[in-house]
């Protein structure tokens, strides 16, 4: 046989894969789970925790306190004078993954919920990718980029678990209307309510609200795109089956949704505040740099841009940039990519708020939209668009091989890589120039939103970041290269195609885990993180009802570390406090701890059953400060100089305030005003709270001219649990119990076991009429929105499993 021949017959022989070709899905969904389970391992202990801001001051003792109760607290009395536990459109203790507090630690279980949820958001991706026809290869790039992008990756540094839940279920729900529309099945249709209800009750109402809105745009690409391929009747088995998906999301939801609509214009949030506030916290256009340089307007206490702070990044990736440009500029005509180009587009059009008038079509026309604000949270869209695109372009260049197309790849490719090198070059030949241009540039902007001295601070941190982002630039220029040259080799047929998906998958890990780990702070565990302060220990010992005031130079009066001691505080932190207790503090419109009313109106505070406030330890020679400090510290003094000392720590001091009102006490007089005027009449020096209390309705009863004195009234408080309060009274004549704890329609009140009418008194507290004689007063909190609501989310979720069950075995 000749040599010929010989070379012929061993070119014929099949060339046998290898293992990892064989297995290749298994491997892939094996690592999208092992990935972020390396990458949270450090907290799968007890021994540490994920230090997000947000998490530390207000997400772990709040779940501690969700895991110490013998039964679902309903309402959460220890901040902002009580707020309602199901006060927000989302799952908060009733979502899935929380309820594993009840085998391991909470901060555990955030940790390993942030496992589950980059799980999910590779999986869902890949899995979506695959349904859109482009191969294994292809997906897994896609998934792996998906998982760790800066809108879901840098989440934990601030602890905000629910949005990283909202971003990593959205492929998923994507795949599953995907599916339905392509194979018209009832079952994937389910399939998509139960992924979306999860979405909710793990995740960020807003998030989701954005991704659903993204989902119905697709719909409607789909329908046209797909019109010769769906007939009249499919078109109305589709809408049909939509239309269940969506009544199924709101009966799966009615657990949570039920109690928010009973309670629904008592918060601060959820009202409309104007075109201002909608676009407060949008993404700042210059920071759209960030996108391709993730240094650009600098990392976590380097940040100089226009916001306050950022602790996260929109950061997607070279690989993702690049692979997108070259879809948008090679592969305009392949499906998707137009629907994708333009959706990226909108949606940082939206994400920018007001530095376009654009924003103002969502605004005015879409439900909601006027509700929210921060704009900025919807870019994750962006990113999973650009992330689609790349996924398309990578299909085109590594597995379909058109050669005709690859002395025009080879220019665009290379114009993007010179465009990079370019601007590295720039930069670091710039220099001072640049950075004193871009001072120049920012300085009126930033002193207008922060004022001088904050301006000041910021242009500080732009010089000293710059070095950092002349490193950035260089580093977006070599990853181009290193793709180019991986474009290249693959153009000359070199390597096989699931070497170059791993090959860009390494090369995307390197990339985007050095950026967003720099997002994933460490803390010390819970028992060593909220130790007790002496003037905590020192509060602690007394064991009665009531509240402390954390005034605003105590260094947690805007937290709950008090929470964590099981104090209870007029302060604290809560995304959402009511809207009447805003107003009873002085803090308007806001939803953070302003207390401009105890400060300045002394009743405000004794009504709230303030026995304690806690004060900084201020020095006894004041010569030595400038006379603005001198000011402020007298302006202390003045106000603690109504309280008695009790308790002197090395930071701070403890005051008592002999002047406060029990938690429950009687009155017998009443007056009827308005809810405007309420406030004014409590701040009056004419309205004694010992005596009378305010009410907005003319009551059910009447009160004789002559009543006696409360002197011997007795109010003993029995039972004081967050869903229940029962209070002893004893009265010689009839009266008003008032409890100093925020009114909500679901609070119900029974004296001696038979229902009676809960006031509001005193614009933000409960009253309830008690005649004279001995009485028990109980007061519940009794949720018919839970209540049915919980019964109707269950039965949708069993029946709904029961059918994709069925669906499964039957393929219908």
């Amino acid at each position: 046989m000749s040599k010929k021949s010989k070379s012929k017959q061993l070119h014929s022989q099949p060339v046998k894969p290898f293992f990892l070709e064989t297995h290749w899905e298994k491997f892939i969904i094996a690592l999208l789970f092992v990935l972020p389970l390396i990458y949270f391992s450090s907290f799968l202990s007890a021994d540490r925790m994920i230090g997000g801001s947000d998490y530390l001051i207000g997400g772990y003792p709040f779940e501690k306190w969700i895991g110490e109760q013998e039964e679902m607290p309903l309402w959460y009395p220890h901040v902002f004078g009580g707020v309602p536990v199901l006060g927000s459109p989302v799952g908060g203790p009733l979502a899935p993954l929380a309820q594993l507090r009840e085998i391991m630690p909470p901060h555990v279980v955030l940790a390993f919920s942030l496992v589950i949820f980059l799980f999910l958001a590779g999986l869902g991706t890949y899995l979506y990718l695959k349904a859109m026809g482009l191969s294994i290869y292809t997906a897994a790039l896609g998934a792996v980029i998906y998982q760790f992008i800066g809108n879901l990756a840098t989440t934990p540094a601030a602890g905000h678990a629910g949005r990283a839940a909202s971003i990593a279920m959205f492929p998923l729900i994507l795949y599953f209307i995907h599916s339905a529309l392509r194979s018209k099945r009832i079952l994937f249709f389910l399939l998509a309510a139960l992924t979306t209800a999860f979405a909710f009750y793990e995740g960020h109402f807003q998030i989701t609200y954005y991704g659903l809105l993204f989902i119905l745009a697709y719909v409607f690409y789909y329908l046209i795109a797909h019109r010769k391929e769906n007939s009249k009747r499919d078109v109305i088995k589709i809408l049909g089956y939509g239309l269940l998906t969506v009544i199924t999301i709101c009966l799966l939801m009615a657990a949570i949704w039920l109690p928010v609509l009973s309670g629904l214009g008592t918060a601060a949030r959820g009202v409309e505040r104007g075109y201002e506030y909608a676009t407060s916290w949008a993404m700042p256009p210059l920071e759209i740099v960030d996108v391709f340089i993730p240094t650009f307007s600098g990392i976590l206490d380097n940040y100089w841009g226009v916001n306050s702070f950022k602790i996260h990044l929109e950061y997607f990736g070279v690989i993702a940039i690049i692979l997108a440009a070259l879809a948008v500029v090679l592969y305009w005509r392949k499906r998707y990519v137009k629907f994708y180009s333009i959706a990226a587009f909108v949606v940082v059009l939206v994400a920018i708020g007001n530095a376009t008038p654009f924003f103002r079509i969502p605004y005015a026309l879409v439900p909601g939209f006027r509700l929210f604000r921060a704009p900025a949270l919807i870019f994750y869209l962006t990113s999973f668009s650009m992330v689609v695109l790349g996924a398309v372009a990578f299909e085109s260049i590594f597995v379909d091989k058109k050669e005709k197309q690859s002395k025009r790849l080879f220019v665009v490719v290379g114009v993007v890589v010179a465009v990079f090198l370019l601007i590295a070059l720039v930069f670091s030949i710039g220099g001072d120039s640049l950075v004193q241009s871009m001072q120049t540039s920012m300085n009126s902007k930033l002193s207008s939103l922060w004022g001088t001295q904050a301006a000041r601070a910021k242009l500080s941190n732009l010089r000293s970041n710059y070095p950092s982002l002349v490193g950035g630039t260089w580093r977006t220029a070599i990853f181009a290269l290193l793709i180019a040259g991986a474009i290249y080799l693959s153009m000359k047929r070199k390597v096989k195609v699931w070497i170059f998906s791993l090959l860009l998958i390494a090369f995307a890990l390197v990339d985007q885990l050095s950026i967003v780990s720099k997002f994933l702070p460490q803390a010390p565990a819970p028992e060593k993180y909220y130790a007790a302060d002496d003037v905590t220990r020192f509060i602690k010992e007394d064991t009665t009802t009531f509240r402390v005031f954390p005034t605003p130079w105590y260094e947690h009066a805007s937290d709950l570390f008090l929470l964590y001691h099981n104090l209870q505080s007029a302060g604290g932190y809560i995304p959402n406090p009511l809207k009447r207790y805003q107003e009873y503090i002085g803090a308007g419109q806001s939803v953070m701890f302003t207390p401009t009313n105890l400060v300045q109106y002394p009743s405000c505070l004794d009504m709230l059953n303030i026995k304690y406030v806690i004060a900084p330890a201020l020095p006894v020679d004041i010569s030595q400060y400038d006379p603005q400090v001198q000011a402020v510290i007298t302006r202390i003094r003045v106000f603690l100089s109504r309280f008695q000392l009790v308790f002197t720590g090395r930071r701070y001091t403890v005051y008592q305030n002999q002047h406060s009102i029990p938690r429950a006490h009687l009155v017998h007089d009443y007056a009827v005003y308005e809810e405007s005027e309420t406030m004014n009449i409590i701040r009056s020096q004419g309205h004694d709270p010992y005596l009378s209390v305010l009410l907005e309705e003319e009551p059910e009863f009447i009160f004789s001219d002559s009543r006696d004195s409360a002197a011997s009234d007795v109010v003993e408080l029995l039972k004081y649990e967050p869903n229940e309060i029962i209070c002893l009274v004893e009265t010689e004549s009839p009266g008003l119990l008032v409890v100093a704890d925020n009114w909500h329609p679901d609070w119900q009140a029974f004296v001696d076991g038979k229902g009676t009418r809960v006031y509001i008194a005193n614009h933000t507290f409960r009253a309830v009429y008690v005649s004279e004689g001995k009485h028990e007063v109980t007061m519940k909190y009794v949720s018919a929105g839970f209540i049915y609501g919980r019964i109707i989310s269950v039965i949708a979720l069993l029946l709904v499993v029961g059918i994709c069950v069925i669906g499964i075995k039957f393929k219908f």
